[in-house]
């Protein structure tokens, strides 16, 4: 990657002047893993809510998992059950690999994009890696999956040779339970990794197996918890 810092500023968003017209491009947000099951869709409804509800952002959401698409489930399902979807969030599927191609074709008309790519297609999140700002991970503090970060960010970072942006790459531990010790083995492990390869870049937040986050699916939370202290470390 460009950056690998749990530090990292605010990739800002940029603007570009096309026919004497100024644009601004939307910040573009990767929720990705290179497996599945580890809260993608989640977090990524989370974020994106955060970006339309908090900071009033026009934020569009793309669900890019070829296998499930349960990002868009849990737009139709919410949207059947009468719960008020955000008029400044837009949810589409777009599981295609020609990802990139159709993110550069609406950062201009967003503010927000953030995409949830499933952990069984490398393409699609390869493409996705290319036009983003911020990479988030999130990995439950489990060995079955810590063990597919390299992997993932190996991909990250051929991909982000690509990226004509700054991307940032911040790995979040979720479903952590404090009442182990898995979350602070967990964190220990990536800071100093048993290979001696480099740190991961580990958030500060981490997001708990909470019945409010398990349940949330099909719903519009109007508590976005640990989420929103999240997104406020990432765009200090």
């Amino acid at each position: 990657m460009k950056e690998l810092t749990r530090f990292a500023t605010l990739a800002v968003v940029g603007t570009v002047r096309i026919g004497g017209d100024d644009f601004v491009l939307a910040i573009v947000i990767v929720i990705g893993m290179l497996k599945g099951g580890t809260a993608k869709t989640t977090s990524a409804w989370f974020i994106a809510l955060y970006y339309a509800v908090v900071l009033g952002k026009r934020t569009l959401f793309l669900d890019a998992d070829a296998a499930s698409q349960s990002g868009y489930d849990w737009f139709k399902v919410a949207k059947a059950d009468g719960f008020e979807i955000p008029e400044n969030l837009t949810v589409e599927r777009y599981p295609f690999e020609d990802i990139a191609d159709y993110i550069r074709e609406k950062r201009k008309e967003y503010d927000a994009i953030v995409v949830d790519v499933g952990g069984g297609n490398r393409t699609i999140f390869h493409e996705a890696v290319t036009v983003a700002d911020r990479l988030i991970v999130p990995v439950a503090p489990h060995k079955i999956e810590t063990r597919k970060l390299a992997a993932t960010f190996t991909e990250a970072e051929a991909a982000s040779a690509r990226n004509d942006r700054e991307v940032t790459a911040h790995v979040v531990l979720v479903k952590c339970d404090d009442r182990t010790s898995l979350p602070r083995n967990a964190l220990e492990k990536l800071l100093a990794p048993d290979d001696g390869s480099a740190p991961f870049p580990v958030t500060k937040t981490k997001i708990h197996s909470w019945v409010h986050y398990i349940e949330a699916f099909g719903e519009i939370p109007t508590e976005l918890s640990e989420y929103s202290e999240l997104m406020k470390e990432l765009n200090a």
